[in-house]
């Protein structure tokens, strides 16, 4: 091998290691710090509320846990079904103004501060409505965040079989419906895929929450309606106490929070892997 190919192989290898190093370090430290914690707390972890501060009980994080899923559900309930019909409009009228300009700000929507998304959100459904810091104005603004993400993600699932399925199906005489049931029945695992990415996505968002929950995070959510505050937001607040028990539940969330997420990662390249003939 010459010179310059040793070099370039060195310097690619060297860019991939940089690349990725930040990434293993901080999942590294978060795994460290956090299975202490987890195996001091036990199962506790789970089931119970966050400590007092100041002492040596870690307590849980069962008020913030609940909280987080409970949003996160809603907001999957809200953004799938709009974020499904929309990638089907988009598909099916490609060429038209509507669907150009959708697409257009649905590549602008997921570079848009989340941070904005939850500060409008407040300002509109919590302010000027009157709603409050509750469950469902959290995931109002979660949804906002998700829908870009699932939707694009549909979209392409959806259309590489269009270009196989959609002539055949028209010179059929089938309906607009006929071909979309189709295109989803063919590109379900791509669809499938989007919701979790987006559902992934959204369960690690805190700037919208910071706006959206409650800092208090030893009260479990008796209705949508009522005050909730999330995994994220706890990390948030604990991380900057200056109580070191607080210190150690905000570790010990931060890896359970990773595994949630990395977990719905996996459950979503498994689903594009046993999706339909173009997923």
């Amino acid at each position: 091998m010459r010179a310059r190919e040793v070099l370039a192989l060195s310097l690619t290898l060297a860019a991939t290691v940089l690349t990725f190093a930040p990434f293993f370090w901080i999942l590294g430290t978060i795994i460290y710090k956090g299975v202490s914690v987890l195996a001091k707390a036990g199962l506790g972890f789970l089931l119970n509320i966050p400590p007092l501060p100041g002492t040596n009980d870690l307590g849980g994080i069962a008020t913030v846990l609940e909280g987080s899923l409970l949003i996160v559900g809603m907001a999957t309930v809200i953004a799938a079904p709009l974020s499904l019909l929309s990638a089907i409009y988009i598909v099916l009228h490609e060429d038209s103004l509507i669907a150009r300009l959708g697409r257009t700000l649905l590549d602008l929507m997921v570079e848009f501060p989340t941070i904005v998304v939850g500060i409008s959100v407040f300002l509109i459904f919590g302010l000027a409505l009157g709603l409050g810091l509750n469950a469902l104005v959290a995931s109002i603004a979660l949804a906002v965040i998700m829908i870009p993400y699932t939707t694009i993600q549909a979209v392409e699932a959806m259309r590489i079989p269009k270009s196989v399925v959609y002539e055949a199906a028209a010179a059929l005489g089938l309906r607009e419906g006929h071909i979309a049931k189709i295109l989803l029945i063919e590109g379900r695992g791509g669809v499938v895929t989007g919701v979790l990415v987006g559902m992934a996505k959204i369960f690690g968002e805190t700037a919208p929450l910071l706006f959206t929950t409650a800092t208090s995070f030893d009260i479990f959510a008796n209705s949508p309606l009522s005050p909730v505050s999330a995994v994220p937001v706890l990390i948030f607040v604990y991380a900057f106490s200056p109580y070191t028990n607080w210190h150690e539940v905000a570790w010990g969330a931060s890896l359970l929070l990773s595994l949630i997420v990395l977990s719905i990662y996996l459950a979503a390249r498994v689903s594009l892997g046993r999706g339909g003939r173009y997923a």
